[in-house]
This record gives structure tokens, C-alpha cells and sequence, in this order.
């Protein structure tokens, strides 16, 4: 069971890494095709429309294939997606670039987090957490090579190609030792819609959208802000996502010891407030020690929304589980769906410092409505 933990985990490490690979070189592409902010916001959605576009394609082929097959379908795709990028030249074709980066995203994430199921279940055991922390770890690796190849003044094209040749060499690591699972056979063919939830699972899908957009916004927005507001930083433009991812990966770490210990309410309303404080910190004050702090913090309460939201929705005793995870899912990608367009949209308003405020309003709702949630349990 080491040998596919160990596998599994590859699998999250370059999920993570792919996503932060390109949020690192966001702002070289606004550049690049110059773009306004509410014009690179519509181009952004490209990315979380992939996303949802895919998720019934997903479920089919879990039906006709092995997910140890469909992992390596993904990461496939994300190899030839990845370089693609680089090469694109108008906005128009940069949308349907993100849409097949998407949709390489989210196969990858229900194919691996399948196997995590079948790995849980032959061990007994949850570590669902565990994976989504290795995520996190990619991510801020993507997120640190991002930024120290953007000082070395890599071209994008170099930058993309050198992660997909990495994709390449990690298959030998990771594809053997994936657990032989069959294809998922469904003859209920439950139906399900968010008008069906319940109270109970509205309330967790708010505090998960709320978690979703201000994640969703941290990484296509914030190395932007550290560029145009920090422009005498002497860190790389990229450090303030490179904390936030950090934060996010310490977090998951020891989110489902804290949860237990404090409970699961508890801990959704100071993940509210952190990413209300910590985004406080980032745009109120200059120091930039203080803006990445912030950013930390904000990571820090993103972190284990999801996670617990995720938990929470599967262990009700309601409706089906996974009818409660796709319900909740659908709503908090609505969040990641609109998150960088609102940003790009009140940018160019009111400018991108103000337009991150946002971020705090939701933070301190998603405190709101865990608390209003942890009344009615």
C-alpha cells in the first residue's frame, strides 16, 4: 500500500504543479496580448469551463476504464496542452487553450481522487486530506519555479515545455504501482440537482463557494497585485502566491487533526475570518513582509474549507454521498467559474487593490454562514 500512496501522491504533485505553472505566467500573458483586466478575466474562464465541461466526460470514461488509465490520459493531455500555451497569440485561442487545460485539470482530479477512494477503502483508513496537501505541495513548487525562472528571464515556452518534459519523466514513477481498480458500474443512475440539497448542504455549498472563489482568485490575481503594487519588491513577483501555497499545503497538513480536536464548525468560522484578516494585511499595508504574511494567513483559512466541506456532505446521512459531493462540488466551481471574472471586471472599475476586497467580504461571509450552519447542526 506505500507503493500506491507513493504513486497516488505523484499523481496530486503534478496536478498542483501544472495549475501553479500557469498562474505564475499570468501576468506575462495579460502583457504579452495586452489585455485589460476585465478582458483577461473573460479569458480566464476558459480554464474552470474546461473544468465543468468535463466532469460528465469524466464520470463516462470511469465507467468504460480503469482510473490508473484515465490518470494517464490526463497527463497526457496535460502534455500537450501545457507547451500549446506558450504559442498562443490572441486572446481568443488563449480561452480555448485554458478550456483543454481545464478539462485535462478535472479528469486528472476525479481519476486520482478515485483511486484515493479504493485506497481508502483497502486500508481502512481516511488520507483523503493527505493527498490534497501533496496537491498543495505542487502547487508551490510550480509556484517557486515559477518565480525563479521568471527572474531568470525563461521565456514562457521554455518555462512550459521544461514542466511537460517533467510530466513525461514522473509516468514511469507513478503508473505502475496504481491500483488496478475496475470501471465504476452505476445501473441507478441516481438523478440529482442542487434544487434537491436540503438546507443542510445549501448552507455547506455557500461556504464552499465562498472558499472556491477566493481561491480561484489568489491564484489568477495575486502575482498581478505584487507586480503593479510592489513594483520595487525584492522578491519575485510570484512570492506572495508562493506563501499562500505554502500556507495552503501546512494546512491540509494538519487540517483533520484540528477539525477533530476542535470541530469542524469551529474551524470554519476562523477559516472565514483568516481569509478576511490575512487579505486585510495583503492590501492595507505597504511593508511587503506584510503583504506576504497576509497572503499566508489567506492561504492558512482557504486550505481546509473544501476538504471538510467535502467530508461533511459524504458523511450526511440524507441522500447518496456522491450525490451530495457532486451536488456541493457543482455549486463551489460556480464560485471558481466566476471568481476571476468578477476581480477582472471590478478592476478595471475601481482598480485591482480595491477590486481584491472581495476576497475580505467573503472571508468574513463564509465565517458568517459557518456560524449560522454550526446553530442549526
Amino acid at each position: 500500500m506505500k507503493k500506491a500512496r507513493f504513486s497516488i501522491g505523484i499523481l496530486f504533485f503534478i496536478c498542483g504543479l501544472n495549475f501553479a505553472t500557469w498562474a505564475t505566467r499570468i501576468p506575462d500573458f495579460k502583457s504579452f496580448l495586452s489585455l485589460s483586466d476585465a478582458q483577461l478575466g473573460t479569458v480566464l474562464m476558459g480554464l474552470p469551463i474546461g473544468s465543468l465541461v468535463s466532469l460528465p466526460i469524466a464520470g463516462w470514461l470511469l465507467t468504460k476504464y480503469a482510473s490508473r488509465w484515465i490518470c494517464i490520459m490526463a497527463i497526457v493531455l496535460y502534455v500537450i496542452v501545457i507547451p500549446s500555451l506558450s504559442l498562443l497569440s490572441s486572446p481568443v485561442t488563449l480561452f480555448i487553450g485554458l478550456f483543454f487545460f481545464g478539462m485535462a485539470g478535472d479528469i486528472m482530479n476525479i481519476a486520482m481522487n478515485t483511486q484515493v477512494v479504493s485506497l481508502e477503502a483497502k486500508m481502512n483508513k481516511i488520507i483523503m486530506s493527505s493527498f490534497h496537501a501533496v496537491f498543495s505541495i505542487g502547487l508551490m513548487a510550480g509556484a517557486f519555479l515559477g518565480g525563479i525562472l521568471e527572474k531568470e528571464h525563461f521565456t514562457t515556452t521554455e518555462h512550459f515545455s521544461l514542466v511537460a518534459l517533467s510530466n513525461i519523466l514522473l509516468i514511469p514513477f507513478s503508473f505502475p504501482n496504481l491500483l488496478t481498480d475496475k470501471p465504476v458500474q452505476d445501473k441507478s443512475k441516481p438523478k440529482s440537482s442542487i434544487l434537491n440539497l436540503g438546507p443542510y448542504l445549501i448552507i455547506l455549498s455557500f461556504i464552499a463557494f465562498c472558499g472556491m472563489l477566493c481561491e480561484g482568485a489568489m491564484a489568477d490575481w495575486i502575482s498581478l497585485y505584487f507586480k503593479e503594487y510592489s513594483p520595487d519588491s525584492p522578491f519575485p513577483i510570484t512570492i506572495g502566491f508562493s506563501f499562500f501555497a505554502a500556507a495552503m499545503v501546512l494546512g491540509r497538513f494538519v487540517g483533520d487533526k484540528i477539525s477533530l480536536k476542535y470541530g469542524v464548525s469551529n474551524i470554519l468560522i476562523v477559516n472565514g475570518i483568516l481569509i478576511g484578516l490575512g487579505m486585510l494585511l495583503t492590501l492595507l499595508f505597504s511593508s511587503i513582509y506584510l503583504k506576504i504574511g497576509g497572503c499566508f494567513l489567506t492561504g492558512i483559512g482557504i486550505s481546509t474549507i473544501v476538504p471538510l466541506i467535502y467530508s461533511q456532505a459524504g458523511n450526511q446521512k440524507e441522500i447518496m454521498p456522491s450525490i451530495a459531493i457532486a451536488g456541493v462540488s457543482t455549486i463551489a466551481y460556480i464560485g471558481f467559474l466566476l471568481g476571476p471574472v468578477l476581480i477582472g471586471y471590478l478592476s478595471d472599475f475601481v482598480g485591482l487593490d480595491k477590486a481584491l476586497f472581495l476576497i475580505v467580504a467573503l472571508g468574513f461571509l463564509a465565517a458568517f454562514i459557518s456560524k449560522t450552519w454550526a446553530s442549526k447542526k
